[in-house]
């Protein structure tokens, strides 16, 4: 199962333990689980948090950050969990970087996680993609909060 996370970039930080029982949730139903996260927002910033805590607890999921732009320099020190670089990226010009990582998400994944409330913005879009692609959609915004 591949996962993947969309939310505002505004998300409030009280979402945090839902997510953090979500991918718990999703870890233990499925015996091999891959994360796909991006780099932009509140959202995003958290999954990431998450996923590092995730990962040590569960050692056997795989988690990637999926990067909009390849970097000049690797940096390891700055992502918790290692990157990927969807194929094709360096011909798509940087104003469009970000949508064509965003579909690259929706493309692979089996299932979305996230954090939307209104229905315009990037996070928004892709979710309505992956929604008419047929994968499944965990909206937190319309959970209780723990």
């Amino acid at each position: 199962m591949v996962v993947a996370f969309f939310g505002h970039k505004d998300t409030p930080s009280a979402v945090k333990p839902l997510l953090e029982q979500t991918v718990q949730r999703l870890i233990e139903e499925n015996e091999e689980i891959t994360f796909l996260v991006g780099t932009h927002g509140a959202f995003d910033l958290m999954a990431q948090g998450v996923l590092g805590q995730a990962l040590q607890k569960y050692p056997h999921i795989n988690c990637h950050i999926v990067l909009s732009y390849i970097p000049f320099e690797r940096n390891d020190e700055l992502y918790a969990l290692p990157t990927l670089v969807p194929e094709g990226i360096e011909n798509v010009p940087k104003r469009f970087a970000i949508s064509f990582s965003n579909n690259y998400m929706v493309n692979e994944c089996d299932t979305v996680v996230c954090y939307i409330t209104h229905d315009w913005g990037g996070a928004a879009q892709f979710v309505e993609k992956a929604k008419k692609k047929g994968k499944v959609i965990i909206n937190l915004a319309g959970a209780k909060l723990p």
